[in-house]
């Protein structure tokens, strides 16, 4: 299985929302980002951030995919 973060760059989308406004928010750093658009796994803390950030859960931000 891999891990995709498609649900977030969709979700970001939605809200007209660029990934450095994401990582502004968030408290998270570039290199998070940068892992991220390449479908590397990032912490739970990160994830937190992001979900806490956003309102929203972890099931759109990551997916995994086979």
């Amino acid at each position: 299985m891999a891990i995709s973060y498609r649900p977030l760059w969709i979700e970001l989308a939605k809200r007209e929302m660029m990934k450095t406004e994401l990582k502004e928010i968030a408290g998270i750093s570039g290199n998070v980002i940068a892992n991220m658009g390449k479908n590397k796994p990032i912490t739970m803390k990160n994830l937190e951030k992001i979900c806490l950030a956003l309102d929203i859960t972890l099931d759109k931000v990551v997916e995994f995919r086979n």
